[in-house]
């Protein structure tokens, strides 16, 4: 059986082990070998967490590893995802039994789709995306690699987001509006308009955020 090494061994990685039990595969495909951090501390305040086994740079994948990225900033789960990937090792989508997956829609590699989010028809998700709770997408969304969508955020039919972009708790994008790379769209944000690479938005209506 498969052995699944979570990357991150902080508030989401805890987060992701406490939902392993509940997602598709686990137990019959593969089970839990420990976490990947370069704090070997990390868990130390915390009881009933397996060990943090070694760091991703220094970790060596093994013939029966699996492994997910934990890690909420896109920049940082890039990074250390992709020193996995380029030693060969093999990423797993965690899926919970919860989660509601409709006709046509593609999913890459290494993403984590929470209880009850809502992902209709037709709809393209890239690498490493994570879905927190409550999310939905209407028909026809994308999704680009690397992304993170905050609990309760939606995307209505046809809208987009690009690579590395996140979306906070409860931001909305309105259908057929698109949120451009490496973009931060504010918790309660409402999108009512395309929004260009690189920007951060908040409000509602959005507005830019200028520092």
């Amino acid at each position: 059986m498969k052995q699944l090494l979570i990357i991150g061994a902080r508030g989401w990685g805890r987060e992701v082990y406490a939902m392993l039990p509940n997602t598709l595969g686990f137990g019959t495909e593969f089970i839990l070998k420990g976490f990947l951090d370069d704090n070997k501390d990390a868990l130390s305040n915390f009881a009933g967490y397996p060990p943090i086994i070694d760091s991703v740079e220094n970790y060596q994948p093994q013939k029966d590893d699996l492994f997910i990225c934990a890690l909420g900033d896109p920049r940082w789960k890039k990074h250390y995802s992709t020193l996995i990937l380029n030693k060969g090792g093999e990423f797993v989508n965690l899926i919970h039994k919860n989660a509601f997956i409709g006709k046509n829609t593609k999913i890459g590699k290494g993403c984590i789709i929470s209880t009850e989010v809502n992902i209709s028809c037709d709809i393209t998700i890239g690498d490493f995306v994570t879905f927190q709770r409550l999310t939905t997408l209407g028909h026809d969304a994308s999704v680009g690699d690397f992304c993170n969508l905050g609990a309760m955020s939606f995307m209505g039919g046809g809208a987009s987001i690009g690579e590395g972009t996140t979306l906070h708790t409860s931001s909305i994008i309105l259908p057929h509006k698109r949120v451009g790379s490496r973009c931060v769209v504010g918790a309660g944000c409402v999108v009512i308009k395309n929004i260009k690479d690189d920007t951060s938005v908040f409000g509602n209506p959005c507005k830019i955020l200028k520092y």
